[in-house]
């Protein structure tokens, strides 16, 4: 795991939890504590258990969301759509559109 995917899936971790109630690193050194100067066993404990957490957790975007419930086709063309055309369908109410 790179340092960057360890700090990101950390930092998700806690935020998951309140009060570290559950979470996998309560009895392990966390990174709120001084971690630093923990031997590399430890370390590495604690970066396997965040691993771990972040591959059974996996980030769920709200496009994710939309996919799945509207398919593919939908979404591609909702992001098609520019705020100029928009704008311009607003203005225009009761013209005849062009498709």
């Amino acid at each position: 795991m790179e340092a960057l995917a360890f700090l990101e899936g950390h930092k998700r971790m806690c935020h998951s939890y309140s009060n570290c109630d559950g979470c996998p690193l309560k009895y392990k050194p966390c990174l709120a504590s001084n971690w630093m100067k923990l031997d590399a066993d430890k370390v590495f404990s604690m970066v396997k258990a965040v691993e771990m957490w972040s591959k059974a957790n996996p980030i769920v975007t709200n496009e994710m969301k939309f996919r799945k419930l509207f398919g593919d086709d939908a979404v591609n063309s909702i992001l098609a759509l520019h705020p100029s055309d928009i704008k311009r369908w607003l203005a225009e109410p009761y013209k005849e559109r062009e498709s």
